[in-house]
């Protein structure tokens, strides 16, 4: 069994009913059958809730809630904010810079022991976490 965090990009993908995000679902599907665990991020929760609602995408943004239910919801604590502060401040030393978002969801990944499911695959780069990409790159509709 494993432990993944859906990323916002991949979240999107299985609300989507495109073609081109197939593999995204298959895999998803694979991993329930295979008593995977998932897990969401606030900051990924955040993320795409917002984009629906400005966007007035109700029927997705209805999907998403009742998907957001059925995902194990992590919140942060001291020690998820003491690592990502820490990883920030480590990745600024060598000179690169990360968005504070995907800090914090690596940070969130680490402690929890989770994959975090991705195509944007630099995003979490020398972060520590774990990442897995289920499929090219994003397609819109």
């Amino acid at each position: 069994m494993s432990t993944y965090s859906l990323d916002t990009d991949t979240l999107t993908k299985l609300l989507k009913k495109h073609p081109g995000n197939r593999s995204v679902v298959d895999r998803f599907r694979r991993e329930i059958q295979r008593n995977s665990l998932y897990i969401i991020c606030p900051v990924v929760y955040y993320e795409l809730r917002r984009g629906l609602l400005f966007k007035g995408a109700h029927s997705q943004l209805a999907a998403f809630e009742k998907l957001a239910e059925a995902i194990a919801w992590k919140e942060f604590n001291a020690p998820i904010w003491n690592r990502a502060s820490s990883l920030w401040s480590t990745l600024r030393a060598r000179g690169r810079s990360h968005n504070d978002a995907d800090v914090l969801i690596a940070a969130q990944a680490v402690h929890y022991g989770a994959t975090i499911v991705s195509a944007n695959l630099e995003h979490f780069q020398g972060t520590g976490a774990s990442v897995e990409s289920w499929g090219g790159p994003f397609v819109k509709p």
